[in-house]
């Protein structure tokens, strides 16, 4: 990770394949509540038609730049490499608050599902419990990438086995077209899209920030685009058809809230499959936040180690070798975070992430121009036109986003993104200077 501090590399394709898959999925729990915003066949639609808007073009960048450069600090490391240091600067800040934002979702989500089968818990009992599940997973990310990986490839089989069991069962009670009513009634062009591409970006994220601890992965310019191939078409299939089979089965989509697929469950197969999908759930929220803290956390590492963030969040730990103060300053700041309305947090993170993402696709044209071989490695498909296409895509896509999001919710995300350059210029200006002579 850095000079002088050897890093061992210990990840192999398996483990890999469990973080990468839990970063960008983790399962379908959480967005249930959305059918009801959005309505059923706009929903499914749109699960199978943003992963070419955003994730796969996120898939083939990450892909392409980690074959090129395997760093520690990933994507942060690529922007300040191809384009320079303010721009990389930007790239990490941004990527450091939406860190802060987006691993906050989950502890929230958790809380809710529990008060999915407690009605009874008060707003405060359920910040308590996100905070305790903070504590927990934090606690955990001290052992290292190793064993976070092999927690999430158990945590993921966990999950996932109970929605195979739901769809098995749905397809003998397929009762309703789970397409209709394609959208629901009484919402306006302008918050369906707003929404739906809010939603989009949170579902098909995580790819560019598995690129942080490459240094830490086996064989990384073989291993991190291959796992990426595994995954992105069960990202897909593990959101679109759990959520088809359940709307099959019932018309009551318009009452969906989060913890709907245990609901499901119970009508489908009982309640040890309600009780199953209730702890796929916390399995899926404790696997997401488990491999974010990994990435995360060699995110801020490096930026410490660049001499943004202040230097004591450098050392790692003697017997792990991770960067323990680090995790230690993220679980105080999520239990902040996680008082915050989830809404909110899906608005300003889709903010932050559509910035720092556009500095790494222009990355990736950077490099290409500077190209000397092209034999080695991923390269996106499609030559100069598909090369274009994974940049303009992502980039009407964001747009969009900001123009049809909401105004009241849209001012911690811009409050975040304007505090960026303000903080560089403070960085820079209190950086002791170089000796002269």
């Amino acid at each position: 990770m850095s000079q002088g501090q050897a890093v061992r590399a210990r990840a192999g394709l398996l483990t890999f394949v469990g973080l990468l898959y839990a970063s960008a999925c983790g399962g379908p729990y959480g967005m249930e509540n959305y059918v009801a915003q959005i309505g059923p066949g706009l929903f499914i639609v749109m699960l199978f038609v943003t992963p070419w808007l955003w994730g796969v073009p996120m898939a083939f960048a990450s892909a392409e730049l980690s074959s090129r450069r395997p760093v520690a600090g990933g994507y942060y490391r690529w922007v300040q490499a191809y384009l320079g240091e303010f721009p990389g600067y930007l790239a990490g800040i941004w990527s450091l608050f939406s860190s802060f934002i987006d691993n906050a979702l989950y502890p929230v989500l958790f809380a809710r599902g529990v008060a999915h089968f407690v009605p009874s818990l008060t707003r405060f009992e359920q910040w308590l419990l996100a905070v305790l599940f903070i504590s927990a997973l934090t606690f955990l990310n001290y052992r290292g990438i190793e064993v976070a990986g092999r927690a999430a490839v158990l945590l993921n089989a966990f999950l996932l086995a109970p929605l195979v069991w739901l769809m098995g069962v749905a397809l003998f009670h397929w009762r309703h077209n789970p397409f209709v009513p394609f959208v629901a009634p009484d919402t306006t062009p302008g918050e369906l899209i707003g929404t739906g591409l809010a939603l989009s970006m949170w579902l098909y994220s995580g790819y560019y920030e598995v690129s942080t601890a490459a240094e830490e992965v086996k064989n990384p310019r073989r291993v991190i685009p291959m796992a990426i191939a595994v995954v992105t078409p069960l990202v897909v299939l593990s959101y679109a058809l759990p959520t088809i089979a359940l709307l099959a089965t019932s018309s009551d989509w318009a009452t969906w809230t989060s913890g709907q697929f245990a609901t499901g469950g119970h009508a489908l197969g009982g309640i040890i499959l309600a009780q199953w999908l209730f702890l796929g759930s916390v399995a899926s929220y404790s696997v997401i936040f488990l491999a974010y803290v990994v990435w995360w956390s060699r995110l801020a590492w490096a930026l410490a180690d660049d001499g943004y963030l202040p230097g004591a969040l450098r050392k790692l730990h003697p017997r792990f070798g991770t960067p323990h103060r680090v995790l230690l300053s993220y679980g105080v700041l999520y239990a902040v975070m996680a008082a915050f309305p989830f809404e909110d947090l899906l608005i300003a993170d889709s903010w932050l992430a559509g910035a720092y993402t556009m500095l790494i696709h222009i990355a990736v044209l950077r490099a290409r121009r500077g190209e000397v071989d092209s034999s080695q490695g991923f390269r996106i498909p499609g030559g100069q036109v598909g090369l274009w296409l994974n940049v303009l895509v992502p980039a009407v896509t964001w747009t969009a986003l900001l123009v049809f999001t909401k105004r009241d919710q849209a001012w911690l995300g811009l409050g975040c993104l304007v505090a960026g350059p303000l903080l560089y210029a403070l960085t820079r200006l209190l950086r002791p200077r170089p000796q002269v002579g």
